[in-house]
């Protein structure tokens, strides 16, 4: 990841420094434009990875530059995170560690207390074009696409641990129940982009679709179930190198970009 961004950020900089050294004046104007942008997204899922989790949160942030010709480029690094999973601790650790309704002993002899939620990222390049509309001409309606990489996994996070540790799921033992997978993604964008000569009125609201075509990063599952044909437990074993998943999610973000231009003086008129 870092040999990916490294280049990036070295060419934002020197892109930053060019543009920072030319008179602007956005509002009158289409100029080229340098941004740091934050942004959260709140994401649905679908296809394979409804199966596994429910909504979910994207925050993140990156760079962008607007060329004079209204050309968008940019990078960014998300990451996901959702309290919503769609399968019971049952399905999630399987029957081998679990009572009947899913609860694990901790190390004390008592219930552990376990948060199972959901964890992810996502990295990206993308290349869009902005249609000027609005208060100036570097302010307008927008579509982008671009490619990067998602990953998304069950994480569990313990409480009280020191009094009753979960051993079961502790440490490396959980990456045996986390069903992490990963993949190529691509991602669609559109929406509207407001720039103004303040740095505090620089947003974007967008609709968004990423698609992620994953596979399993884990070699080994820990889960057992009950075969219902022998009535014996058996391990859910190797995962397979060669299944895909179709990931999606959508949703709607909204982004603050923080311009580098510098804001225009008030024009003063003397008699």
């Amino acid at each position: 990841m870092r040999k990916i961004f490294l280049p990036l950020i070295l060419l934002f900089g020197v892109v930053l420094q060019a543009t920072a050294q030319q008179p602007k004046d956005i509002m009158k104007e289409p100029i080229p434009v340098a941004m740091f942008r934050v942004g959260y997204a709140f994401h649905l899922p679908a296809l394979d990875n409804k199966a596994l989790y429910g909504f979910s949160h994207n925050v993140g942030g990156g760079l962008v530059y607007k060329t004079a010709n209204n050309w968008l480029l940019s990078a960014d690094v998300n990451f996901i995170f959702g309290n919503k999973l769609n399968i019971d601790r049952v399905e999630i650790f399987g029957e081998g560690i679990t009572t009947d309704v899913g609860e694990i002993v901790g190390g004390a002899g008592s219930f552990a207390m376990l948060e199972v939620n959901q964890r992810g990222f996502h990295v990206q390049g993308e290349v869009g074009r902005l249609f000027p509309y609005g208060p100036n001409p570097n302010s307008g309606f927008f579509v982008q696409a671009g490619l990067g990489y998602l990953s998304n996994r069950i994480n569990v996070d313990y409480m009280q641990a020191l009094l009753n540790p979960p051993y079961q799921v502790d440490d490396d033992y959980q990456y045996g129940y986390d069903r992490m997978r990963g993949g190529p993604a691509v991602h669609l964008e559109a929406g509207y982009l407001l720039l103004n000569d303040t740095r505090l009125l620089n947003l974007t609201l967008s609709l968004e679709v990423t698609y992620a075509r994953t596979r399993d990063l884990r070699d080994y599952d820990f889960r057992v179930f009950t075969n219902p044909e022998t009535g014996m437990q058996e391990p859910v074993g190797y995962t397979d190198p060669h299944k895909r998943y179709n990931d999606l999610y959508y949703g709607i973000r909204v982004t603050w970009n923080i311009p580098t231009y510098q804001r225009q003086p008030e024009e003063y008129y003397y008699n």
